[in-house]
Formats: structure tokens, C-alpha cells, sequence
């Protein structure tokens, strides 16, 4: 009985991995390899002996037999790992933590759905451990990606549907890593029917006064240029160039009245947020409140963490 227990074992090993589906790792080749079969990239970033919901979300989902099938279907499969343990090697490290910076990946597990030149048009933010659950997650990506490969076989006068379709696809955490679509959508949607128009000149102004403080010399001249930029913001960039006057105040405050001033801009950022209900501001004020109660402490934990830029 015993040694048929083993024959059983080794007989059903093959079995099992062979359900599993096949994750590469190399990043261009993942993207070269969408390109000719006509499929999106899955990519998963994960910590994978360190984090216990990406392990989780592994066993649970991505290797259960029935999503696997559905995922080599649908998908080229990339890992992309971040270990703190395992030796994975330093070019596939350095690949990987360009990566984890490149699409700002702050959170794991996370799931994108990329196309073949990389762009980021659907996902799975965080752990979720039932696999049909996340397939439903990651369909809008399947169906933007399809659409954009559509667009893109058209004639310019035919993009502005599927173009449209697609963006509507995408979710709001990755709007902001998707600029260039947001204006390639804009500029083949000549009667504004998708709405983007604003929000791709207001995003091409805070690009521009970003970049601008960027190459300022001196926190002071970056603050002008900000500043100069908030006379003319539009409600779709207006948080975001307070959150800046906010981070360059408290960097330069030397004195509580300074780190009161920015205080002040960081409860009007709160207020420009065209996201947030007005109970969820009121919450948000309060925390920050909290964070201000004592100026002398913020002020001594932003000279130690906070570093004034230099004179270039």
C-alpha cells in the first residue's frame, strides 16, 4: 500500500504543474511577445517572500487551474518580483525596482493589465481571493486593450469611438500614468464627446509648471513659479498645484506662523479635491489638524526629513 501511495504521488506531480500557468519575467520580452500573438500583458507585482497576501493571492488565484487556463488565454504573463530575501539576480532586480517606479506601484499584491507598448489600462489593486472575482477585475483591461488595437488600425476619422470606449475602461488610479492617451483621446474627439479635452489642457499646464519647478534653483523660485500657476488653475489641477505650494512651504517654513501658512494651503488642497464628498474633506481637515496641533514638532521633523534644495 505504501509504495502505491508513492507511485501515486510522483504519478500525479506532473499533473499539477502542468496546470500552472508559465510567468516570465523579462519585461521587453513580455511586451514583444503581446505584440505578435495580439494579447495584454498580466503583470503582477509582488514581494514574493515577504508578502503574505501576494502569497496568498498566488496559491488562492493565480495558480488555480481554471484561472491559469483562462489567464495563458487572455494574457503574456509577467512577474515581477521584489524580494528582500531571495537572490534573484541584480539585472532582473534593477529591471524590477525601474518597474515598480515606472508604473508607482506603492502597494502589493497588484495586478496590471499592460499593452504591448506598456501602457497600464486595467488591474487589480491589492488582494482579492476568489479567481472569478478577479477575472471580473481585469476584463475592462482585456476589452481597453482590444479597442485601443482597434483604434489604431483605423483611419483617423474612425478612432473616436473605440478610442473613447477604451478610456472609459480605464480606471481612475491610472489616469495620471496615462497622459498621452488622455491627449491622443482629446485631440481625435473633436466635439468633446468623452469630456477629456479640459482635463488634457489642465494636465498639460501642471506638467509644464512641474517640470518648470523641477529646474528651479532655490525653493523660493519654485514656489513663484507655483504660485503663478494657482492665478490661472483649473478645477481639475488645482489640488494638485496646492499639494506642491504645500510641500514647499513646509519645506522652507523656519518659524510656527510658517508651518500655520501651510497648513492653510493643505486644508484648501483638501477642499480643491473634486473626488471627495464634503463629509470626507471635513474628515480629512480634521487629521490634519491633528498633524499641525504641535507646529514645533512639524517643524523640527521636516528640518530632519525635509532638505532645502541647493543653488544649482
Amino acid at each position: 500500500m505504501k509504495n502505491r501511495r508513492i507511485f501515486l504521488s510522483l504519478f500525479c506531480l506532473p499533473l499539477l504543474s502542468a496546470d500552472a500557468a508559465e510567468w516570465g519575467t523579462n519585461y521587453e520580452e513580455a511586451l514583444n511577445k503581446a505584440r505578435i500573438e495580439g494579447k495584454a500583458v498580466l503583470a503582477e507585482f509582488t514581494g514574493s517572500d515577504w508578502c503574505y497576501y501576494c502569497k496568498r493571492l498566488r496559491q488562492e488565484v493565480l495558480d488555480s487551474p481554471d484561472f491559469a487556463a483562462w489567464a495563458e488565454e487572455n494574457f503574456v504573463l509577467l512577474e515581477i518580483d521584489l524580494p528582500q530575501h531571495t537572490d534573484i539576480g541584480i539585472e532582473l532586480l534593477t529591471q524590477n525596482q525601474m518597474l515598480r517606479s515606472k508604473y508607482q506601484i506603492d502597494g502589493y499584491p497588484t495586478l496590471l493589465v499592460l499593452d504591448a507598448s506598456g501602457r497600464p489600462l486595467g488591474g487589480l489593486f491589492g488582494y482579492v481571493g476568489a479567481p472569478k472575482a478577479v477575472q471580473a477585475e481585469l476584463e475592462p483591461g482585456i476589452k481597453a486593450e482590444k479597442l485601443l488595437r482597434e483604434a489604431a488600425e483605423l483611419p483617423d476619422g474612425q478612432k473616436q469611438a473605440p478610442l473613447i470606449a477604451a478610456w472609459k475602461l480605464i480606471p481612475q488610479e491610472l489616469h495620471e500614468l496615462n497622459i498621452p492617451l488622455q491627449q491622443e483621446v482629446a485631440k481625435h474627439d473633436p466635439q468633446d464627446i468623452s469630456g477629456l479635452r479640459a482635463s488634457a489642457t489642465a494636465e498639460q499646464q501642471l506638467q509644464e509648471c512641474k517640470s518648470a519647478e523641477a529646474a528651479a534653483p532655490t525653493d523660493e523660485a519654485a514656489l513663484r513659479i507655483v504660485q503663478k500657476a494657482l492665478t490661472s488653475a483649473t478645477p481639475q489641477n488645482k489640488r494638485q498645484l496646492l499639494e506642491l505650494q504645500y510641500r514647499l512651504l513646509i519645506r522652507m517654513a523656519e518659524k510656527p506662523e510658517d508651518v500655520y501658512a501651510a497648513a492653510e494651503v493643505a486644508y484648501a488642497s483638501i477642499d480643491a479635491d473634486l473626488r471627495l464628498s464634503e463629509r470626507e474633506k471635513e474628515s480629512r481637515k480634521r487629521q490634519m489638524r491633528g498633524v499641525f496641533a504641535n507646529p514645533q514638532t512639524t517643524l523640527n521633523r521636516s528640518s530632519m526629513l525635509l532638505r532645502k534644495r541647493p543653488i544649482r
